[in-house]
């Protein structure tokens, strides 16, 4: 009885046992639970804490800074643009924003001087907070800023200058463009101008401003196939009132073929006096004459002008232009703002808005960096050929297209006469 009473008493014992190991292994496994949740949970408050946003961003709003020509001789064009960005800002806020937030931006005039141009610098940086500096307009004044950002951590996008030096992703690692360089310009104005016409008889006079632009859009000419055609070379100062002594210079030189690097404004008053002084020629503006604002202002003497072009024209019929059109006239432009500074302006920021939803919520100068160097093969709707960038290429489009006026239009063409 005894040995069975014991038996029985082991038995529970055992057990008893097993029923607090299995207790124990349950407060275990759950304490186990929680401490993996714990660290889950921590694991995503670190990952949260590791994305700092860029200054300017904020859970509801990205603000950028735009330094423009507002007066002066390009004050035409710095309207162009502006416009164009208040088109890009509202179709972004009126989608909902990105990630949530509103975009917005602050515009400061430069007069396209230098000094000023630094000075906007300063103010959007350190007074206004901007996340990034956009669509700003001249290479010289760009120049003398571009320190000032890169110092600051702050990003440059898809500004109209064309500085060779912009191009450097290793000394200018925020810099990001759609506009190929002056040069490029003028390199690719040489050879299509030798394939049209040959070298027989061609006369070239080059007109510049007097600026890094102005110099490096003659190297490009003497560096092309062309160069040993250049016969004259013109510059002019920002408050030029005159072209009569440059145009006086080119009938003395005999000049087949001009090229005007200006402004839509210039181009047609130098279309004006060229006619008045007897400058019998063809002529060729730069990307910054392309626009209805200088056919309306030189009239029939436009005709059958020439554009050197990184962008298609501004009045093609295809899918990009269309939009551009509708949503400019939608916010009020008026003819001659349909033009070269506007459309680049709105195709640069067809390109942040593409970025902008690549970098996601955490948004700084480095992710929003990465998520235009993701960009390839990005359609624009014929608006440029499909934009290209990586992490050594910051200039997604390298093209030159030519354009001329025809019965009052500039139109693309790719067959030469």
């Amino acid at each position: 009885m005894k040995s069975k009473l014991w038996k029985l008493l082991a038995i529970f014992a055992v057990l008893g046992l097993v029923a607090v190991g299995c207790g124990d292994d349950d407060d275990s496994s759950s304490s186990s639970s929680e401490a993996s949740s714990s660290e889950e949970a921590s694991s995503s408050e670190a990952a949260e804490e590791e994305c700092e946003l860029g200054r300017g961003v904020s859970d509801d709003k990205i603000l950028f800074g735009s330094s423009q020509p507002m007066t002066g001789n390009l004050a035409a064009l710095g309207e162009q643009a502006v416009l164009a960005m208040e088109v890009t800002k509202d179709r972004i806020n009126e989608a909902g924003g990105i990630n949530g937030r509103m975009i917005d931006f602050i515009v400061q005039d430069d007069a396209y001087n230098p000094e000023k141009t630094v000075a906007n610098a300063q103010y959007f940086i350190e007074q206004e907070k901007v996340f990034a500096i956009w669509a700003s307009i001249g290479s010289a004044p760009l120049k003398a800023a571009l320190p000032i950002h890169n110092e600051n951590n702050t990003l440059t996008l898809f500004p109209w200058a064309q500085d060779l030096s912009f191009y450097d992703v290793d000394v200018n690692p925020l810099f990001f463009s759609v506009n190929p360089s002056a040069y490029a310009q003028t390199f690719g104005f040489g050879k299509v101008l030798v394939e049209t016409y040959g070298l027989d008889g061609i006369q070239v006079g080059l007109m510049t401003i007097n600026s890094v632009d102005g110099q490096q859009t003659v190297d490009g000419f003497k560096d092309s196939i062309g160069g040993s055609a250049l016969v004259d070379e013109q510059t002019w100062e920002r408050d030029s009132t005159t072209y009569g002594p440059q145009i006086l210079s080119f009938i003395d030189s005999g000049v087949t073929d001009v090229y005007i690097g200006t402004g839509d404004t210039q181009f047609a008053q130098f279309l004006l006096e060229a006619d008045q002084l007897g400058l019998d020629a063809r002529f060729w503006g730069s990307t910054g004459t392309i626009s209805a604002n200088s056919i309306e202002l030189a009239g029939d003497l436009s005709e059958g002008a020439y554009g050197v072009n990184v962008i298609s024209s501004a009045n093609g019929d295809k899918p990009g232009l269309n939009a551009y059109r509708e949503a400019m006239f939608a916010a009020g432009a008026t003819e001659a703002q349909i033009s070269t500074a506007s459309l680049l302006a709105y195709t640069g920021g067809l390109v942040l808005e593409e970025g902008l939803n690549r970098a996601g919520e955490c948004l700084n100068s480095q992710t929003l960096s990465a998520a235009f160097e993701s960009i390839t093969d990005f359609s624009t709707g014929g608006i440029m050929r499909p934009l290209n960038f990586s992490s050594d290429n910051h200039l997604g489009n390298n093209d030159v297209i030519i354009l001329q006026v025809q019965n009052g239009v500039w139109v693309e063409v790719e067959n030469l006469g």
